[in-house]
């Protein structure tokens, strides 16, 4: 059976395919305007996927009373906040602690299997595809997503070449993963890590990511969520407006800045503004797949 997010991705994909064959010159012609076309998924559900981490807390035991509330929210914010300096001066180290953080967690939020016997297999070969395919087919795209995240020039060279090294692993995970999923009928599973070969491997690595992360992290992420809570339907996208406004409010006031104090946008730089947006999921990372419930 294919899954409904499954399915999402997939007409996202078929979407996105015919847009590249019409614009894909103009819109791989910066970063900006791949940002440009990806913002309003990137507030809801990307960055709003993580609004129910409040109530994951409370259902992981975390939040018991009023004041321990107080303390999660104080501590959420202290860790991104930590990253984010410490990214300033160590941006080689900082970059790879949320690199394998991220891959971790795409891998183990996002498997389907629930046999003990394949989900090891599943984790790792979903987080190769992400870091190993755009390295592989698009090198400098992806060397210039590195630079642009303040990592020097020999440490992103280094990178690719690690995980260029590490992209043999996905034949053997595959040949298993093939194996498993055929000798359980697990067609829907094949169908979703067959899609996602296809979007890293087609799409340029910004482009792949954001579809990746907008149309199959993060609305896996919130019917799983659902599901756990509890939740109806209109539940669930109540619980999210509250961040969505927030990012939303954030990101018409930088639109704002940009237009009328364009001096000071540049000031900030574009890339702390991502970097920033990146250490926030930190959080939400170590509260999801490194906290257990209670």
């Amino acid at each position: 059976m294919i899954s409904s997010d499954t399915k999402i991705f997939f007409f996202v994909n078929l979407f996105f395919l015919i847009i590249i064959f019409l614009y894909g010159e103009i819109i791989y012609s910066n970063f900006l305007n791949q940002l440009y076309i990806f913002l309003i998924p990137l507030i809801w559900p990307g960055l709003a996927h993580g609004s129910l981490d409040i109530l994951t807390a409370k259902r992981k035991k975390l939040i018991k009373y009023k004041f321990s509330f107080f303390y999660f929210l104080i501590l959420y914010l202290f860790i991104p906040i930590f990253f984010f300096l410490i990214w300033q001066i160590y941006p080689n180290y900082i970059f790879t602690i949320f690199l394998v953080l991220s891959l971790m967690h795409f891998g183990i939020s996002d498997k389907l299997s629930h046999k003990k016997s394949i989900i090891i297999n599943e984790i790792l070969l979903r987080s190769l595809i992400i870091i190993c395919l755009p390295i592989i087919f698009y090198n400098e795209q992806t060397l210039a997503v590195f630079y642009f995240l303040n990592i020097s020039n020999e440490y992103g060279i280094f990178l690719t070449k690690f995980f260029s090294f590490a992209s043999y692993l996905i034949i053997p995970l595959i040949l298993v993963f093939l194996f498993s999923t055929l000798k359980n009928q697990d067609y829907g599973h094949l169908i979703d890590i067959t899609i996602l070969f296809f979007c890293f491997i087609f799409f340029e690595p910004l482009l792949s990511f954001f579809i990746y992360f907008c149309f199959l992290h993060s609305v896996r992420h919130l019917q799983n969520e659902k599901k756990f809570i509890n939740l109806s339907n209109k539940n669930l996208l109540l619980k999210t407006i509250p961040m969505t406004l927030i990012v939303l409010f954030t990101f018409i006031c930088l639109i704002f800045l940009f237009f009328y104090f364009p001096k000071f946008i540049n000031s900030l730089n574009l890339n702390n503004l991502i970097i920033a947006i990146f250490c926030l999921t930190i959080s939400h990372v170590v509260l999801i797949n490194f906290i257990k419930d209670k």
